[in-house]
């Protein structure tokens, strides 16, 4: 197996060479059964952190490829390989891969110059009429909010992390039902290399009064996991919810719950406004509990997708011109005294070539009235604001 993982990874900068020659043979030879997709990123970037009124610098820039490959086998079979590439320049990590296999590789890695690559997808996939199975790397995706997803066991993500929309895959085996109600079956596994570890767990979804619901079921880690969901209208609004009770295998008092419901609405003018609610039980009440330099992590769980106890997010956008796009952020954690807020504007120069300019403010007041001990020992000395500026140019393929 160790060999096996050697050659894949070997081959991955092999395949950011043949890049171009797939791409001819894709528009040369439409009866093809590949099909080659992607987009190339640059993305400089300059951060500020500030505590105990010094503030730090953190510059990079980040060239980002990701190939998506889409193989079809006859009538019912198909692959799919997708590759995240990426070089980096200056400061700054890359995540671990966290999947049942380590599938990424350094080619570089000093302290000022980075190659990564990660095969991000690797599945194969068979399909006949109603039933559906697949095993690999793939995206499981049960969420039906637009920002917080409580129903989404396999791939939690952070929505700050917006050069990453893909989100990750997992390492799972599964099957997939779809009846002749708009109602579906879905059964996931997922193993595990560590013992007891392994998730099962299994989704239904049918539509009523309007109305698609969700319900799932787990034996998720150390917890059982029982939820739903549901996907409406109120009037011309849109009403989405995901709700999951995770009892814990160890003692009562580590049950606990997430939450997450949006409204979003569109006016006639092109405004799009969206509002959602996230309560995580596990999330703190005291801003001296949390250290804002985490906020910016990538891996997190359903059981705990905010630090925060009770967060609240408003997010707008609107079309200046019909190249040109706006939106903005708002969020505020409640207890933690966290706020949140992300201006970006979208220039689409052509249909495959756009820049964007986007900013990340991150602010926390660790003032509290609260008795409460820190968990941070040097919490006088812990990150209070961080400032990020970015500048995007993404060419799709």
């Amino acid at each position: 197996m160790e060999k096996l993982l050697r050659i894949l990874k070997s081959s991955l900068f092999l395949l950011v060479l043949i890049m171009p020659w797939l791409n001819q043979l894709k528009a040369q030879e439409k009866e093809t059964e590949f099909t080659l997709g992607g987009y190339i990123n640059y993305l400089p970037s300059y951060l500020e952190f500030e505590r105990s009124n010094e503030i730090d610098f953190q510059k990079n820039q980040l060239i980002h490829n990701r190939l998506n490959i889409r193989g079809y086998i006859k009538d019912n079979f198909s692959i799919g390989l997708e590759l995240r590439n990426r070089i980096l320049f200056d400061e700054g990590e890359f995540n671990d891969d966290n999947g049942y296999f380590d599938l990424s590789h350094y080619y570089i890695n000093n302290s000022k110059f980075k190659i990564h690559s990660m095969i991000d997808r690797m599945w194969l996939k068979y399909q006949k009429e109603k039933i559906e199975i697949s095993i690999g790397r793939q995206r499981v995706n049960w969420g039906i909010n637009t920002i917080w997803n409580s129903n989404d066991l396999f791939n939690a993500y952070n929505f700050i992390d917006f050069d990453y929309i893909e989100r990750p895959g997992s390492d799972v085996v599964r099957f997939q039902y779809s009846g002749d109600d708009l109602s579906s079956i879905d059964v996931v596994y997922k193993p595990s290399t560590v013992e007891e570890s392994s998730v099962i767990a299994a989704l239904y979804k049918i539509n009523k009064m309007g109305y698609d619901f969700q319900f799932l079921i787990a034996d998720y880690y150390n917890d059982i996991a029982l939820g739903g969901g549901w996907a409406g209208n109120i009037k011309n609004a849109g009403f989405k919810g995901e709700i999951t009770y995770f009892i814990s295998d160890e003692s009562s008092e580590n049950n606990s719950t997430s939450l997450s419901t949006s409204i979003d609405y569109s006016f006639t003018n092109g405004l799009y406004i969206l509002g959602s609610h996230l309560y995580n039980s596990n999330g703190y009440s005291n801003p001296q509990q949390f250290e804002l330099g985490a906020i910016t992590q990538d891996v997190l769980s359903p059981k705990n997708l905010m630090p925060s106890k009770n967060s609240y997010l408003i997010q707008a956008s609107a079309f200046i011109t019909p190249a040109i796009n706006t939106s903005f952020t708002f969020l505020y954690g409640q207890g933690i005294n966290f706020f949140f807020f992300s201006p970006n504007i979208t220039y689409d120069i052509s249909s495959s070539l756009d820049a964007s300019i986007i900013g990340q403010f991150f602010y926390m007041n660790n003032d509290s009235d609260q008795p409460t001990v820190p968990i941070w020992p040097e919490a006088n000395n812990t990150i209070s604001r961080i400032n990020g500026y970015y500048a995007r140019l993404k060419w799709s393929f």
